[in-house]
């Protein structure tokens, strides 16, 4: 026989994997289980809300900062869109109706005043509530459809509700990979350098470090593959991306309200594109969002909360923004990435965008590999990186 700690060992197992097909507990018999605090008579709001936090302790979490109810889904935790917590609440109350065998309490105890007591006192209950802090805050593990993949080593492992993963990939890791590197030979005309360090770009953005406080411009004219190159990239990543206005990175004479930076928490990637003739990029926001250093930010009539930015900023464009100035800051955060080639109408395949989508899991092995390859030698751009830079940079500081 089990003891009683393996028991409850097992039965969390059970749980966690999704196989627990205990029946709920009862409002006395979940208040026997909390040795911490004072056992409330059965049926009160108190009781209801401790049997909610109980059966919900492993797929429900409130955020007081945000206002919302997370769900975990078994692979990722998902903001909720359907009242679900207020749900759940009723299903409580209608429960423990059916068990009171007093009348009058149960009339009460199905009421729509009760069902919204529950909820709120449930959101406080320490099993359910949550910190802005605790989420996605492990930059080196990649949530995939599969597996979580440790980026440090590209170790798999199974899912757990305990990584507080709000993100999760397009695909898993599978494959090769074939007519996306053709692809890549291309448009970078054989440069198999400036190859390796799109890899390195690419598997960079599959962490949430910001060590290298790097932003990227992919500069070229039209019909260059750098808008290809981005879609597939941002499009493996799913949840991890986000785009944004080219104007959060240039400078405007409007104050950038903070929900649009409240929108970019738990990013790994942000792209915008199209830049404009004449403009000029924000250096201290760019300094800012590619630093390390916590920003403030926050949702919609909401209060303001603190987070690390983990994203990287791909910026795609055909003109050049200007710099008020250039200094050591901006000098070792800006890669320009040419894109000089033009293919032409005849040689285009329009449905190539497809094809390479079908490749979206090889892909994201060849992230992966390029992860590894930049924690070992760091981004290390290739001579066509540095020299446009180099002259951006110079023609900028003239």
């Amino acid at each position: 026989m089990l003891s009683p700690a393996n028991k409850a060992m097992a039965l969390q197992v059970l749980t966690d994997m999704g196989l627990d097909r205990r029946p709920p507990a009862k409002t006395e018999e979940l208040a026997e289980h909390r040795d911490d605090v004072p056992r409330p008579p059965a049926f009160t709001d108190e009781a209801l809300a401790l049997r909610f936090a109980d059966e919900h302790r492993n797929d429900l979490r409130f955020v007081s900062a945000w206002g919302k109810w997370m769900i975990w889904d078994g692979r990722k935790w998902g903001a909720d869109e359907t009242l679900a917590g207020f749900d759940y609440a009723r299903c409580i109350c209608r429960t423990a109706a059916a068990e009171c065998n007093k009348p009058k309490v149960a009339v009460n105890l199905a009421s729509a005043k009760t069902v919204a007591a529950v909820e709120r006192l449930a959101k406080s209950d320490r099993a359910i509530a949550a910190t802005t802090a605790q989420w996605d805050i492990d930059p080196w593990l990649l949530n995939t459809p599969e597996c979580v993949i440790d980026l440090r080593s590209g170790v798999r492992r199974p899912h757990r509700s305990d990584d507080y993963f709000t993100s999760i990939t397009a695909v898993s890791p599978a494959g090769a990979c074939p007519i996306f590197r053709q692809f890549l030979m291309r448009i970078t005309e054989g440069d198999t350098e400036l190859q390796a360090f799109l890899q390195r770009v690419a598997g960079y953005a599959l962490t949430g470090s910001t060590s290298a406080q790097a932003l990227f411009f992919l500069y070229g004219t039209g019909g260059n593959g750098k808008g290809v190159f981005i879609n597939a990239i941002s499009g493996i990543l799913q949840d991890y991306h986000r785009t944004s206005p080219i104007e959060t990175f240039t400078a405007s004479s409007f104050a950038q309200h903070p929900t649009e930076l409240a929108g970019l928490r738990g990013a790994r990637l942000v792209t915008a594109n199209e830049t404009e003739e004449n403009r000029r990029w924000a250096e201290a926001r760019i300094k800012a969002l590619t630093g390390g250093d916590k920003i403030s930010a926050r949702f919609m009539r909401q209060d303001f909360f603190e987070f690390t930015p983990q994203f990287k900023l791909l910026i795609a464009g055909n003109h050049k923004p200007g710099l008020r100035s250039v200094d050591e800051a901006i000098k070792r955060r800006f890669h320009l990435i040419p894109f000089t080639v033009t293919i032409p109408a005849e040689e285009r395949d329009p449905d190539l965008s497809d094809k390479i989508r079908a490749e979206w899991p090889g892909i994201l092995s060849w992230m992966i590999e390029g992860c590894l390859e930049w924690q070992r030698i760091g981004l290390a751009p290739p001579e066509a990186v540095t020299k446009a830079t180099a002259e951006y940079l110079n023609a900028e500081d003239n």
